[in-house]
């Protein structure tokens, strides 16, 4: 009963000492815990107020200064327990050098999503190209971009390839150019083939008049006169007038005569002419033929 009377007094005087500060801690904590949060919900619904809102970037922003603050508050209450926090600080300084080591890829992917967030090099819906890869953005995170191709195949692009890459944004500035190469005879009137490859694209109303199509001679070939067309058209148009364009081209091409060449296989049969074979054949046939 004396032991556990002595400990009894010995935690009480404890308590009696350090009590306080326990309660004021634990009270920073509380207060500090309530004023981050609202901070952090008030900054959210602040830049979600923004033209162009992102809540990607809202919420990032909103659970960096809730941690921030949050660090400061425990720090406070460890000052107040009397908790020597250079140490402390020492501590987590130095954790963090090693992780930042450990993790520096990902780090760096992760300092990357924040500058895509922040300057918008492309957006979700966006067809864009990083690092030949080609895909429509579905979902741009803060360490990863998720992309989708045509053919229904998903893609993820960790954002640090796609910051520190070349990037190439199809659908950015709303208008594209389309080039198509159409091959005639060498024996076809050109200027009559320029003029019939125009009209069939000027007559889609996908293609835009300003500026207006365009088509010329680009190469000779082997076996035909190239002439590229270029036409201007929305972004969303693009890919059907490419599918397009095609087939009345060749209708238009056959109703003006012109032709388009195509390969041709020749098959040269070769005679040797070989005398001493072929008396040394008339001796054997003559041999066969008297025994016989």
């Amino acid at each position: 009963m004396d032991a556990v009377s002595g400990f009894l007094q010995f935690a009480l005087n404890v308590l009696k000492d350090v009590g306080p500060a326990i309660v004021l801690a634990l009270l920073v904590v509380w207060l500090g815990h309530k004023i981050a949060k609202r901070l952090s919900g008030g900054t959210r619904s602040l830049l979600m107020r923004a033209p162009d809102a992102d809540a990607t970037i809202a919420q990032f922003f909103a659970a960096l200064i809730f941690y921030l603050l949050m660090v400061v508050v425990v720090m406070a209450a460890l000052s107040i327990l009397g908790i020597n926090t250079s140490s402390v600080t020492g501590i987590v300084l130095g954790f963090g050098t090693a992780m930042a080591f450990v993790l520096k890829d990902a780090l760096a992917n992760f300092a990357a999503g924040i500058m895509i967030m922040i300057f918008r090099p492309y957006q979700v819906g966006d067809e864009v190209e990083i690092g030949g890869t080609k895909g429509i953005v579905r979902s741009v995170e803060l360490t990863a971009t998720r992309m989708q191709t045509r053919d229904n195949v998903e893609l993820i692009v960790a954002t640090g390839n796609a910051w520190g890459g070349t990037l190439r944004n199809h659908s950015a500035l709303g208008v594209r150019r389309l080039d198509m190469d159409f091959g005639v005879e060498y024996g076809a009137d050109i200027d009559k083939a320029i003029e019939t490859i125009i009209g069939v694209a000027a007559a889609d109303k996908r293609v835009h008049v300003d500026p207006a199509p365009w088509a010329k001679v680009v190469s000779l070939g082997e076996s035909s006169v190239d002439i590229q067309l270029r036409v201007w058209c929305d972004y969303e148009d693009y890919r059907k007038i490419k599918m397009d364009i095609s087939q009345p081209v060749k209708a238009a091409l056959d109703a003006a005569g012109i032709g388009i060449p195509y390969p041709h296989i020749i098959k040269i049969r070769q005679k040797v002419k070989n005398s001493k074979a072929r008396n040394r054949i008339a001796k054997l046939n003559k041999i066969r033929n008297s025994k016989a």
